[in-house]
């Protein structure tokens, strides 16, 4: 059967990144009814911030006579350079925007369903994406993970980091990469910070996993660096880390 979508209602707003929005007085259609929470607009914030270009945002309600009623936070990124970069890895920016506005709600996250996610290129070109809040509630947690093992690096626990491997999936042989990471790392420099670029869900030895990619910012030289993990799993465990320089 078809879907059928209705849309209920929504709110347009445009921003760009040379706007400030701090104290910013909202007008148009219906803005006496919905006006962005604080937690929320620290999250539209955010994504300009790493991103710059123009960004449109709406909430939204649709039902469907498949999948009943949802709700959704729409957040539309055009102008932008940064991700006209990353075309061919369009899955990055789409989760890494969805992820960086989902992280700043509190509350607010028992208010939608969905975020959608549209990606405007400079040839005009539209990608949509929908991220369920349930898909980003277990996502938070891998990225959690993936954090620990960049905290296990900053203070040189390597031997903690090489207990995080999971055997059963791991595509590394741990004791070597420990080796190579203990002599890669003082020429790299001291940790500053892990800058997440986005992820992926894939399959590593039939299990499903979650791939975080990011950056470590260093003091002397940064580098690229991703994690994977079982994306169904709360255990503490990884299955790859891989550094690119």
């Amino acid at each position: 059967m078809n879907k059928f979508y209705i849309l209920l209602f929504s709110i347009l707003i445009l921003t760009s990144c040379g706007n400030k929005r701090e104290g910013e007085e909202k007008t148009g259609l219906l803005s006496h009814l919905f006006s962005l929470s604080d937690n929320e607009a620290n999250g539209i914030d955010e994504i300009l911030e790493f991103y710059g270009g123009s960004c449109e945002y709406l909430f939204g309600v649709s039902a469907s006579t498949n999948e009943g009623t949802k709700k959704y936070f729409e957040i539309k990124i055009s102008q932008s350079d940064a991700i006209d970069e990353l075309l061919d890895k369009v899955h990055l920016p789409s989760s890494n925007i969805a992820y960086r506005f989902y992280k700043n709600l509190k509350e607010e996250k028992k208010n939608y369903d969905i975020i959608k996610v549209i990606l405007i290129s400079s040839n005009n070109k539209k990608e949509e994406f929908d991220f369920p809040i349930t898909f980003l509630e277990k996502a938070e947690k891998r990225i959690k993970v993936a954090e620990r093992t960049i905290s296990l690096i900053k203070e040189k626990q390597f031997e903690e980091l090489k207990k995080m491997f999971n055997d059963e999936i791991s595509l590394l042989e741990k004791d070597e990469f420990i080796l190579r990471l203990k002599e890669i790392e003082p020429q790299l420099g001291n940790i500053l910070e892990f800058r997440l670029f986005g992820f992926k869900i894939t399959k590593i030895k039939n299990v499903e996993s979650i791939h975080v990619s990011a950056a470590i910012i260093r003091d002397k030289q940064s580098n690229e660096y991703s994690v994977d993990l079982e994306f169904n799993s709360d255990k503490y465990e990884v299955s790859q880390i891989q550094y690119e320089l």
